[in-house]
């Protein structure tokens, strides 16, 4: 997998609170959606509820033109732009810094990282090690209670388990099997038939941990993500950096874009309804309609409470697609076959439609390309 490709969701877009000053619209009703209602092993046996088989999956390209515009909408007579061409550019945002890049790099090779294995003293409070056990109940193993050779890693201190069980590895050394006797607790909702009850684990110490090792960046991790070498992941990581940093001085530069008149309704709708595409979609997931999932996983109680705490956030990211779209209006920007081919989202089309990625092509690609390949260096 490449380190820069990410899924394509409008949530790429998002942008801060304080984007676009100037612009309202009255609070919007939305229409029911949601997206993909094929639950996955991770959701279970769980069933869709009533509601969310009556919402119909959120289509994407609903609403654009062939062309990736919001239908029967100019932008331009909405949206007041900046200056925006030859304007002046600096290079940090166009190179990617070495703080930056080694920043990115520190943070793959923390997945590598291992440990000196310690195995001539004994276990001390606040260690570090990595142990193997079985757990019996009235001398029979339980389900759940053994590392099954695997080891697992815990912290003297920190790390949680029954009882006094961790405790009990002080002062054993690695190499050492012994027992470890606990009891479970009254009221074990993990286990119900385990409650209350004294259980004995045959624990084995493999090691403690000592200095981290971390490895350099090589060829084989690179290929973990997909390439062939260091120097071409490297270079992925600064095209990314670079293209993350041009997204935000984009977002930055439409800042002072101002609205001549209230937003369309039905790009604000549009803004809305894929926002709760996204929340939809994961409701599938857990059986639960929209209302359901927003009120057990978030801070808010329902749908309508969600959309009306973020209305403004909703119609700064639609004053931001609009400044986007009146760019691309008033430099005849397209998305031909070739562009479209090279942005690497090709392959989205099948699921999203092509307007819908022809939109977001446009946004991430092809106006960001005209003001940087216009700005004054």
């Amino acid at each position: 997998m490449k380190h820069m490709k990410f899924p394509l969701t409008l949530a790429v877009l998002t942008v801060s609170a304080a984007l676009v000053a100037g612009c309202s619209h009255p609070a919007s009703t939305t229409s029911s959606s949601a997206t993909q209602t094929t639950t996955t092993a991770a959701a279970g046996e769980a069933q869709t509820t009533a509601a969310s088989q009556q919402e119909e999956a959120f289509d994407y390209s609903a609403g654009l033109t062939a062309e990736g515009y919001f239908e029967g909408v100019t932008a331009s007579d909405y949206i007041t732009l900046p200056e925006y061409k030859g304007i002046s550019i600096s290079s940090e945002v166009l190179t990617a810094s070495e703080e930056d890049l080694n920043a990115q790099i520190d943070s793959i090779l923390s997945n590598y990282v291992t440990y000196e294995q310690i195995k001539d003293r004994a276990v001390a409070d606040g260690d570090t090690l990595n142990i193997d056990y079985v757990g019996k109940v009235d001398g029979e193993a339980f389900e759940g209670g053994s590392t099954d050779g695997a080891g697992t890693t815990v912290t003297v201190g920190e790390t949680n388990y029954i009882d006094d069980f961790i405790e009990q590895l002080i002062g054993h050394k690695p190499g050492e099997t012994f027992d470890i006797e606990v009891t479970f607790p009254e009221v074990y909702e993990t286990n119900p038939d385990l409650q209350g009850k004294d259980a004995v684990f045959t624990v084995t110490i493999n090691y403690i941990h000592g200095d981290e090792i971390i490895p350099e960046l090589s060829d084989e991790i690179a290929a973990d993500y997909g390439f062939t070498t260091v120097d071409e992941l490297k270079d992925d990581i600064a095209k990314w950096l670079v293209s993350t940093q041009k997204s935000e001085y984009m977002q930055t530069l439409l800042s002072s874009a101002t609205c001549k008149q209230e937003v369309p309704e039905s790009v604000l709708n549009y803004v809305i309804e894929s926002e709760l595409a996204q929340y939809s979609y994961y409701a599938d997931l857990y059986g639960l309609d929209l209302d359901g999932f927003l009120a057990a996983y978030s801070e808010y109680d329902s749908k309508d409470a969600y959309i009306e705490a973020n209305q403004a956030v909703f119609e700064e990211t639609a004053v931001y697609y609009l400044a986007l779209q009146a760019i691309a209006e008033a430099e005849q920007l397209s998305v031909d076959a070739q562009t479209l081919e090279d942005s690497g989202y090709a392959d989205y089309v099948a699921s999203y439609g092509e307007p819908y990625v022809k939109m977001i092509v446009l946004q991430e690609t092809v106006v960001p390309n005209f003001i940087f390949d216009h700005a004054v260096s």
